[in-house]
């Protein structure tokens, strides 16, 4: 069932690059790309049998904690190097 992800995902790209070329929106990180993939993918869950709806769900929860890890550890980050730069004024 993998060709669902990649759907998903290509549908959030394409629908978060018309937010930013028509309406102007500011695009934060990647990481705003993958949520809403996997809230396509949660939503499409109610399309398909009892046991592939639950592998999909699995599939979204690893997404989504794998997203917030990465988000976590950029924010992380950044917060060292911001106190690094003040250390260093």
């Amino acid at each position: 069932m993998p060709h669902v992800g990649v759907a998903a995902i290509c549908w959030a790209i394409w629908k978060t690059r018309n937010k930013v070329c028509f309406d102007g929106k500011k695009f934060q990180n990647s990481i705003e790309i993958i949520c809403y993939a996997c809230t396509l993918m949660r939503y499409w869950t109610g399309l398909y049998a009892e046991v592939d709806r639950e592998m999909l769900i699995n599939g979204v929860n690893t997404m989504l904690r794998v997203a917030t890890e990465i988000l976590t550890s950029k924010r992380k980050n950044t917060g060292r190097m911001e106190q690094l730069e003040r250390d260093h004024q």
